[in-house]
């Protein structure tokens, strides 16, 4: 009862009311409704009747935020569909690059089940071997798992490959003990009965299921699925496709294989099934279709021979160049970290590389940046990263590709090279309580009005929302709290505003100096600044930001009065372009083709404007060897150091003489925003001993690419 007490009419008549009266149910429903709750709904493709709506809407909800792999595209108005507002799409290619789903599908198809059942069985199994491999070098435990997706029973057709036969021809036929399977679907519930499919001591390595498996079953061990009946729809396989995606742990392994997830379909056409396979993953798992063409590759079994933990990869041989001389070789790999370095030997007779067991992606990576001054070694290392991976000719990138490796920008300090960041200009922590907070007090006010903003969410509706102000208005009434302290006020805003570079105490100063002066210069009362805390919070924090930039700025602008020779790039702290790594928003949907781009899908690029027709003129361009459309705050991307964040030039060429160019193109209106960028840019260029160039075209004045790549 004590949660109804002293509210106002505006908030009472929000409430449900006990019959024939004015008085408020005491209820939980009630409670939440005062509040004005967030709701979040997970899985809310599975929430979309009108019941669930009605049934958020009756909670009275500030903001609902939905999680979905697939959220509502259909617009049709007769039948109440409406496009879903999507705030936020993470594509395959984030999750990638984030380690958190094996890629890419690697299908076999035959016409015959049981053939099919047992190449499935065969993958597991080596799969299996390379788990304990992975294990005794690293410790992380893994047991693969095939989910066998069987058919339903029919009245009309005795001869379905259901659960039942499945399962019989695995334990008869197979002899597969029974206790490592386990059956979900058709009247079984056997995936109910288990802890965690994950311990060690489970035994569990197969689960037959027919189509659903139970809501948020989602074992990451699963990675191969074997469907003994052909699949005629993306339907038929949507539900279940997923769950063999989860990379464990959310770590790539040392083993590609370990990387990948499996497919084995009984089919009689294998391109039928890879489309079906690729419909799948948009309609069932959230893909872009874009992206699931290039996420379905053909499997033709694993070919294992070799033993694993003792086994010798060759490479290629080194071309016997006069720049690639024996001696070159050998100091390249002394300078190779510890734990590659004592796996890898070098022939000089026959130019060939060795290496013990499994080259892992990072460490092909390094070895390509240590290998990058001995000319053909990049071939190289790229064939002992195929062979000792087991990578088919399918998953390969078409054509003869040279790594692509860009130095980044270093700095000297105490004789030691390293990567410049904002440790080089900000190694003193900031004395915020220094800073005269006279500018925030003559500006801020508090807001007695609240703004209303327009959301287009589609061609047929819109929704108007009341911003922050009037929230905040009535939330503020509903919670009757103690008397404000200016001390307890200073604490409140101090924990909500991150400030690493700043002590706490001298953040409480700026605070409390700010408060205080609004109090004495603006007159507002304790209670009343501590009513609109929320909105004071974001204010102070924007001020304490705005004064952070101008330090930033002044200790940076000191860098360029340095020693020149303080700045070098080197090519063992570089950027290595992974297609791995590769990630991006959206794919390019446009209709040009480009024939130079390094990898085959472009990231976030629009498909008119002048920043398209600058990596058209890269891409036109005759000394232009590949280019990257290289994506702002993403992992690899090639980043410079600015004054309070990094700068992500829009492209990144490399050229047929071997330098590396860094493009930000520029319109003639953001020309003058643009001066640090042109520093740090010029300086990276500098500091690279003529590897390296950097221009910013703008107003469609692309000669100025021509120019740097001239050297005029």
């Amino acid at each position: 009862m004590d949660h109804f007490s002293g509210l106002n009419e505006e908030q009472i008549a929000r409430l449900e009311k006990v019959d024939g009266t004015h008085r408020p149910v005491a209820s939980l429903a009630n409670v939440l409704k005062l509040h004005r709750p967030m709701i979040i709904v997970d899985e809310a493709h599975n929430n979309q009747t009108a019941l669930s709506f009605d049934t958020l809407s009756r909670f009275d909800p500030s903001l609902i935020l939905e999680m979905t792999a697939t959220p509502q595209a259909k617009i049709d108005p007769a039948k109440n569909l409406y496009p879903s507002n999507v705030l936020y799409h993470v594509s395959a290619a984030e999750l990638k690059a984030a380690e958190m789903i094996k890629l890419p599908i690697r299908l076999q198809t035959d016409a015959d089940w049981k053939k099919v059942i047992g190449q499935a069985y065969d993958c597991r199994e080596a799969l299996e071997n390379e788990a304990k491999e992975e294990q005794a070098e690293t410790g992380e435990y893994i047991r693969p798992i095939i989910l066998f997706q069987a058919q339903s029973q029919s009245k009309t057709d005795p001869d379905r490959l259901t659960i039942d036969k499945v399962t019989e021809y695995l334990t008869e036929t197979m002899r597969i003990p029974r206790e490592q399977i386990a059956l979900h679907g058709g009247g079984y519930k056997e995936l109910d009965s288990l802890d965690d499919v994950a311990d060690p001591s489970c035994d569990v390595r197969y689960v037959i299921t027919i189509q659903a498996l139970r809501e948020g079953w989602d074992c990451p061990f699963a990675y191969v699925l074997c469907s003994v009946g052909e699949l005629k729809s993306a339907t038929a396989v949507e539900q279940i496709l997923g769950r063999v995606l989860r990379m464990p742990q959310a770590r790539r392994k040392t083993r590609d294989t370990l990387n990948r997830a499996y497919a084995f379909v009984a089919s009689k056409n294998f391109n039928d099934t890879a489309g079906n396979l690729k419909d799948g993953l948009v309609v069932g798992a959230g893909f872009d279709r874009l992206e699931a063409e290039e996420l379905v590759k053909a499997h033709s079994g694993f070919q294992f021979s070799e033993e694993r933990g003792d086994y010798q990869h060759e490479s290629d041989a080194i071309p016997d160049t006069p720049d690639s001389k024996p001696a070159d070789v050998i100091n390249a790999i002394q300078k190779l970290p510890p734990s590659i370095r004592n796996k890898v030997e070098f022939d000089p007779e026959s130019r060939k590389l060795k290496v013990t067991g499994v080259v892992s992606r990072d460490q092909r990576n390094t070895m390509l940046m240590t290998f990058n001054k001995v000319p053909g070694a990049e071939k190289a290392v790229e064939s002992l990263f195929i062979r000792s991976n087991r990578i088919q000719a399918s998953e390969l990138i078409q054509g003869d590709k040279l790594p692509f490796i860009v130095p980044q920008l270093c700095i000297y300090r105490q004789d030691e090279l390293e990567l410049l960041s904002r440790d080089h200009f900000l190694d003193l922590p900031w004395n915020l309580a220094d800073c005269d907070p006279a500018n925030f007090v003559d500006r801020y006010r508090i807001k007695d009005a609240s703004t209303v903003g327009l959301i287009d969410t589609s061609n047929e509706g819109r929704m108007t929302v009341a911003f922050v102000g009037d929230v905040q208005e009535q939330l503020s009434m509903l919670v009757h709290e103690p008397a404000w302290t200016l001390p307890r006020l200073v604490n409140w805003i101090d924990r909500g505003i991150p400030h690493p570079d700043v002590t706490k105490p001298a953040a409480k100063v700026f605070i409390s100096n700010a408060l205080e002066g609004l109090m004495r210069r603006k007159n507002y009362a304790l209670d009343e600044l501590a009513r609109y805390r929320a909105e004071l919070r974001r204010a102070l924090k924007e001020e304490i930001d705005k004064l952070r930039k101008e330090r930033e700025a002044g200790s940076y602008d000191a860098l360029f009065a340095a020693d020149a020779q303080k700045f070098e790039t080197a090519a063992d702290k570089a950027i290595v372009f992974d297609a791995q790594n590769y990630a991006y928003n959206q794919p390019y949907r446009g209709g040009h083709k480009f024939q130079k781009h390094y990898f085959q899908e472009i990231g976030d690029l629009n498909e008119t404007g002048e920043e398209f027709q600058c990596a058209q003129y890269l891409d036109n361009h005759k000394d232009v060897r590949y280019w990257v459309r290289n994506v702002d705050r993403k992992p690899n991307a090639f980043w410079l150091q600015l004054p309070s964040g990094k700068f992500y030039p829009d492209f990144v060429a490399l050229l047929t003489d071997g330098r590396v160019m860094a493009v930000e193109y520029k319109g003639a209106h953001l020309m003058a925003e643009s001066r640090d960028k042109l520093r740090i840019g010029e300086l990276w260029a500098d500091a690279s001993a003529g590897k390296c160039l950097f221009v910013i075209p703008t107003d469609r004045n692309f000669a100025v690419i021509d120019d740097a790549i001239k050297g005029v």
